[in-house]
């Protein structure tokens, strides 16, 4: 079995461009023969897995106890480990994925960002790292990151081009 993880944000609705396109990246991967990870909740995982359960795919969503009560239910998901920390949350997105799909997010997003490109630079991991969206060129203009840890990444400046070039 292979494995792909996708991380994004939960804020983004369904008429916004990121959504339609998180839709076609889940369909994509599962036509591709992953089973994917997700954070199993609302905006771009939710359509993550909208497009995962239309290509007949299983998509698996990490949730966390704390937030499963004040946060809707993902009704698309195949599955759904709830566990009880954060950490236990990343460790679990993380684990066995030969892919990590990243599209828009927060403070979350740049988390899991940070553990998987961390991992990636320590050499203790063989897997993909795949920025979709434009947003994230502006890393590679960011005084705080040394620009050889670049190569360690990916970037496509949508799904179309994700999706064209994989």
């Amino acid at each position: 079995m292979k494995y792909a993880t996708t991380f994004g944000s939960s804020t983004i609705k369904p008429h916004e461009k990121e959504y339609q396109e998180a839709i076609e990246i889940g369909k994509f991967l599962a036509q591709k023969g992953y089973i994917v990870k997700c954070g199993g909740y609302q905006g771009l995982m939710e359509a993550i897995s909208i497009g995962v359960k239309e290509a007949k795919g299983t998509c698996i969503g990490i949730t966390l106890q704390a937030f499963n009560e004040r946060r809707p239910k993902n009704e698309n998901l195949t599955k759904e480990i709830v566990t009880q920390n954060l950490h236990d949350r990343v460790k679990l997105l993380v684990e066995d994925s030969e892919l990590f799909v990243i599209q828009k997010g927060s403070l979350g997003t740049l988390n899991e960002l940070f553990c998987v490109w961390a991992i990636k630079y320590a050499s203790l991991g063989d897997f993909r790292i795949c920025m979709v969206g434009k947003e994230w060129e502006s890393l590679k203009k960011c005084d705080l990151i040394d620009t050889s840890l670049l190569k360690f990444l990916e970037f496509y400046k949508d799904a179309e081009d994700f999706i064209k070039n994989f």
